[in-house]
C-alpha cells in the first residue's frame, strides 16, 4: 500500500497550471509574483524546487532526516518520528531541537514560499516553513494540531526561549510565505496562493548566513504524514534610489 496518497500529484499540478494560465489571460496577477511563473521584474530566483524529480536540488540539506521520506509525483512527503519538536524552554523548561528540517543556506533578503497539506493525527503535530540561525534563534510558521482535529495556523519565534502565537483554523491545503528584509520578517498565509494575509510581523535580527526551508515534527507521537508541493525562494528587487 502506498503510504502517501498523492499519486495524482502530477495531474493536480497540471490542473493548477491551467487555472493559473486562465487567471493570467484574464489579467489577474498574484501579489508580487507574475502568474506566468516567471520572475517579476528585478526579482532573482534563488531556488525553485517543484519536487517533480526523483531527488531534489543538491543545495537542500536535512537537519535530522525523517525516518520515512519520498519524492515523487510532484510532492515531498515524509512522516516525522516520535517526540520530535523545535521548542526552547517556555512552559516546561525543555529544550528540543530534533524536528525534521529541509533547508538551503542563504544570506540577505528573500521571500520563501511553500504549499502544505497533511494528515494530522496527534496533538501538536506540525508542518510549515522555518528560518533559522541555530538551535536557539529561529522562526517557524506552521499548522499545528491543537486542539486535536483542528490544525491551527501559528508562528513561533525563538530568541533563546520560544513564544507561540496562534491565529485561525488551517484549511485543508495551505500556503506559507516568509519575507525577510534586513532585520524585519513578515509571515503570510493563503488558502489559494493568490490572496495573502499577514500572520506576524517582527524585528528579528539574525547574522548571515541563515537556513530557510520546510519542516515537520510530532512532539507527542509519530503518525503525521505531511506533503510539500514546492519550495520557491526569490530575492526581491532592490528599491529604486531616490535622486
Amino acid at each position: 500500500m502506498n503510504p502517501f496518497p498523492y499519486g495524482q500529484g502530477a495531474r493536480a499540478k497540471a490542473e493548477r497550471s491551467i487555472v493559473v494560465l486562465l487567471l493570467a489571460l484574464a489579467g489577474c496577477v498574484a501579489e508580487g509574483v507574475k502568474m506566468d511563473g516567471k520572475p517579476a521584474q528585478g526579482e532573482t530566483v534563488l531556488l525553485d524546487e517543484s519536487f517533480s524529480g526523483a531527488t531534489f536540488d543538491r543545495r537542500l540539506r536535512w537537519l535530522n532526516p525523517p525516518p520515512v521520506v519520498a519524492v515523487r509525483d510532484g510532492w515531498l512527503s515524509f512522516s516525522p518520528g516520535d517526540e520530535t519538536d523545535f521548542w526552547q524552554k517556555t512552559l516546561d523548561g525543555g529544550a528540543r531541537d530534533n524536528g525534521h528540517f529541509l533547508f538551503i543556506e542563504l544570506s540577505g533578503d528573500f521571500v520563501a514560499e511553500t504549499k502544505v497539506t497533511g494528515e494530522f493525527q496527534n496533538q501538536y503535530d506540525q508542518a510549515g516553513l522555518m528560518l533559522r540561525r541555530d538551535a536557539t534563534h529561529w522562526l517557524k510558521v506552521d499548522a499545528e494540531n491543537d486542539p486535536v482535529g483542528t490544525p491551527t495556523l501559528g508562528v513561533v519565534i525563538t530568541r533563546e526561549t520560544s513564544d507561540w502565537s496562534v491565529s485561525r483554523p488551517a484549511p485543508k491545503e495551505f500556503f506559507f510565505r516568509l519575507e525577510r528584509r534586513g532585520d524585519l520578517v513578515e509571515v503570510r498565509t493563503s488558502a489559494d496562493g493568490r490572496e495573502w494575509s499577514l500572520l506576524r510581523q517582527a524585528t528579528f535580527p539574525l547574522s548571515d548566513p541563515i537556513q530557510v526551508g520546510v519542516f515537520a515534527a510530532c512532539p507527542i507521537k509519530a503518525g503525521l504524514k505531511v506533503h510539500f508541493d514546492y519550495l520557491k525562494i526569490t530575492r526581491p528587487p532592490r528599491p529604486a534610489k531616490t535622486p
